[in-house]
C-alpha cells in the first residue's frame, strides 16, 4: 500500500510537471512525450471552430488567412464542402443533429421561436452533439457568438452545453470571445476528462466593420468594392485571432489528441447576378439566407485528426450532415441510427466507393444536386404564418444549373412546372435527370399529412356535395373517385357526386400551416355535427368543444368505419402542427438581430 501512495505521488508530481512546463513554453523533447502519451491515453478533446460567413472561396486566397492556411497544410483540407441549409440557426442545428433542418421542430422561415416549437425540440431531440458527449463524460463548452443556441432570447433552443458563454449582445465582440476561449482553454486542460470546445466567430459577418489596418493585409487583382474589402478585413481579423487560439492549445499540450474542425455555418451572396435572390424576391447582395447558390451553401471544412499527421486534400462533395457522425466515429461513440449524415471517415481513409448527394433547405427554396448539377426549387414547403408570408402560394418554378460551364450560377434552365418540362423541348437524358432530381427533392422532405374524408351519401339525397377550405395555404386532392366532379379554388375545394355509394377522398394541405375546414350536403341538408365521426377510434365531432386536433389523429391506420356512419373524418402522418402565431420578439433579441444586420 505505502509502495502504490509514493508511486501515484510520484506520477501525478511528474504530470503536474510536464504541463507545468508545457504552458511557459518551457519543455524538452522527452517531457514533451510524457505529456502527449498522458493525453493520448483518453479520448481525444474535441475542437469545432465556426467562423459566421465564411465563403468557401476565401482561404488561401487574399493573403488574409495566414493562420488558417498553416492549419490547412497540416491537416484535410475538404475543397468541396456545401452545407445543408444558408443562415445560422437551421444550419447550426444540423451541425449539431446531423439531420437536415426541416427534421426537427424548430422554423427556418422567421426568426421567433414559439414556445411551441422550442419544447417540441427538446421533446424530440434527445441526443444533439453537447449532449451526446457530455453523456461519454466530456466537459462541453460554447464560446462565442450565436445568440440561436440558448432559448434566453425567444430565438433559439438549448442543444446541451454544460457552460455557454455567448457574447452576441456585446459589441466588438470577437476580441472578448477570444479572451474567454483563452480561459476554457486554461481551465479545460487542468480536467482529467476530454473536453468539447464549440467556437463561433461572428465575424466576417455583416456589417462589415473590420478594425484599422487589417484591409492593409488584402493582397488580389481583383477590382474589389468597399464591402468586399471591408469582409476580407474581418476575415483577416478573425485569422489573427484565431492564431492566438491555436498557439494557445499548442502550448497547453492539447494539439496533438484533439480533433479539430474548422468551417462555417453558410456563406455570403457576392455575386451580382444573384443580388436580388429569384426566390424570395428579396435584396441578398452581401447577405446570406435566401436561396441555395453555390456561393451560399459553399463553405470551407478543415480537419486535424486527433494524434495523426495526415495531410490530405479532398474533392468529393461532402455535406454539412456530415460532421455529427464524423465527430463521434473518430472518438468512438456509436452514431445514432436516426440521422441523416455520413462519417467522413471513409472519405478520409480512401474507402468511399458511393458519391454523395446534397439535398438543402432554406426560406422559399428547396435543392438537390450531384457532382457540379443542381436542381434549385422555389417553395413554400416551409413556410410559417406571419409579417413575411400571409398565407398564399404562388407558382414554385424550378432552376437547373451545370457549375461546370456555368460556375456563377448565372444561366439556368428555367422550369416552370415538372409537368410541362416537355414543352422545353431539351434532350432526353438531361429532362430525365432532371424529372429524377425532382423526385429525389419530394423523397427527401418529410411528408405532409394527409387528411381522409369518407362520405356515405343519403339513399333519399339526389346528390351529394362536400366543401373543404383552409384559411392559409392551399388544398392539393390526392385520391379522388372517378364519378366526382371537382371545382378547385385554392383554399377552396368543392366537390360533387349524384351515386349513391360510400367514397372516399384524401388530400393536403400545403404547406402544412392551417387545418382544414369542411362542410358536407345529402341532397339540401347539412350533416350536422353529431352525424360526424373523426380519428381512429370515431369519436363524435360534436362531443369535443376545443383542442381536439389530437382526436383527428389515426396515425398509419384506417379508422374502423360503422356502417351507418354518415362521414368520418381522419388525418393520417405527421406531427401535430401548432397554428398559433409568432411571438412578438423582445427589445434583448431585437436589439441583437440589428447589431448582426438581421433586421434594420
Amino acid at each position: 500500500m505505502l509502495f502504490v501512495l509514493v508511486l501515484t505521488s510520484f506520477c501525478k508530481k511528474e504530470n503536474s510537471l510536464s504541463e507545468s512546463n508545457l504552458e511557459e513554453g518551457k519543455y524538452d523533447a522527452d517531457s514533451k512525450i510524457n505529456v502527449t502519451s498522458h493525453l493520448s491515453q483518453s479520448k481525444p478533446n474535441v475542437i469545432w471552430i465556426v467562423i459566421d460567413s465564411l465563403r468557401g472561396d476565401i482561404i488561401g486566397n487574399y493573403n488574409v488567412t495566414p493562420n488558417i492556411d498553416m492549419f490547412a497544410k497540416d491537416g484535410i483540407q475538404f475543397q468541396y464542402h456545401l452545407v445543408n441549409a444558408a443562415w445560422t440557426r437551421p444550419s447550426t442545428l444540423v451541425f449539431f443533429t446531423g439531420k437536415y433542418a426541416s427534421a426537427n421542430p424548430v422554423n427556418f422561415w422567421d426568426y421567433p421561436t414559439t414556445k411551441s416549437e422550442v419544447q417540441a425540440f427538446y421533446r424530440s431531440e434527445k441526443k444533439p452533439l453537447p449532449k451526446v458527449l457530455k453523456d461519454s463524460k466530456y466537459n462541453t463548452v460554447m464560446v462565442g457568438n450565436n445568440p440561436f443556441l440558448t432559448d434566453k432570447y425567444g430565438l433559439g433552443v438549448d442543444v446541451g452545453f454544460d457552460e455557454l458563454y455567448d457574447f452576441s449582445n456585446y459589441s466588438e465582440d470577437t476580441k472578448k470571445i477570444t479572451k474567454k476561449t483563452l480561459e476554457v482553454l486554461e481551465a479545460v486542460s487542468a480536467k482529467e476528462d476530454p473536453f468539447f470546445l464549440f467556437l463561433n466567430y461572428n465575424d466576417p459577418h455583416k456589417p462589415y466593420t473590420p478594425p484599422p489596418g487589417f484591409t492593409n493585409r488584402i493582397q488580389t487583382k481583383e477590382n474589389l468594392d468597399e464591402r468586399k474589402l471591408n469582409y476580407l478585413g474581418e476575415v483577416a481579423f478573425v485569422d489573427e485571432e484565431l492564431g492566438k487560439v491555436f498557439e494557445s492549445i499548442k502550448t497547453k499540450g492539447l494539439w496533438e489528441n484533439s480533433l479539430i474542425l474548422i468551417t462555417a455555418d453558410h456563406g455570403e451572396v457576392m455575386h451580382s447576378s444573384h443580388a436580388i435572390s429569384p426566390f424570395t424576391g428579396t435584396n441578398t447582395y452581401y447577405g446570406h439566407g435566401q436561396d441555395l447558390f453555390l456561393e451560399n451553401i459553399h463553405v470551407p471544412l478543415l480537419i486535424k485528426l486527433p494524434n495523426s499527421k495526415l495531410q490530405k486534400a479532398v474533392q468529393s462533395m461532402t455535406r454539412s450532415i456530415d460532421l455529427y457522425p464524423t465527430v463521434l466515429d473518430y472518438i468512438g461513440i456509436p452514431i445514432p441510427k436516426s440521422i441523416h449524415g455520413l462519417s467522413l471517415r471513409p472519405i478520409i481513409e480512401g474507402k468511399e466507393t458511393n458519391k454523395r448527394t446534397y439535398y438543402g433547405e432554406t426560406r422559399f427554396t428547396q435543392g438537390y444536386g450531384e457532382g457540379k448539377e443542381f436542381l434549385l426549387q422555389r417553395s413554400y414547403r416551409f413556410h410559417e404564418l406571419g409579417k413575411f408570408w400571409q398565407g398564399s402560394v404562388g407558382n414554385e418554378f424550378y432552376l437547373y444549373f451545370d457549375t461546370t460551364s456555368d460556375p456563377n450560377q448565372e444561366r439556368p434552365i428555367r422550369i416552370n412546372h415538372m409537368d410541362s418540362i416537355g414543352e422545353l423541348k431539351l434532350n432526353a437524358a438531361l429532362e430525365k435527370k432532371m424529372k429524377r432530381f425532382w423526385k429525389q427533392i419530394r423523397s427527401m422532405e418529410p411528408k405532409l399529412p394527409m387528411y381522409h374524408l369518407w362520405v356515405n351519401p343519403s339513399p333519399t339525397a339526389t346528390e351529394s356535395e362536400i366543401q373543404i377550405s383552409v384559411p392559409s395555404g392551399i388544398i392539393r386532392l390526392e385520391n379522388l373517385p372517378s364519378n366526382v366532379i371537382v371545382e378547385e379554388k385554392g383554399k377552396f375545394v368543392k366537390l360533387k357526386t349524384k351515386d349513391q355509394v360510400p367514397f372516399q377522398i384524401s388530400f393536403e394541405v400545403y404547406p402544412d400551416v392551417s387545418f382544414p375546414e369542411f362542410k358536407v350536403w345529402m341532397g339540401k341538408q347539412e350533416v350536422a355535427k353529431s352525424d360526424i365521426r373523426i380519428g381512429y377510434f370515431g369519436v363524435n365531432l360534436s362531443a369535443c368543444k376545443r383542442d381536439c386536433d389530437l382526436l383527428y389523429e389515426s396515425q398509419s391506420f384506417r379508422p374502423i368505419i360503422h356502417p351507418q356512419t354518415k362521414v368520418h373524418f381522419w388525418k393520417e402522418g405527421g406531427l401535430k402542427k401548432s397554428y398559433e402565431n409568432k411571438q412578438e420578439l423582445g427589445t434583448d433579441a431585437l436589439d441583437i438581430l440589428k447589431k448582426q444586420g438581421y433586421v434594420q
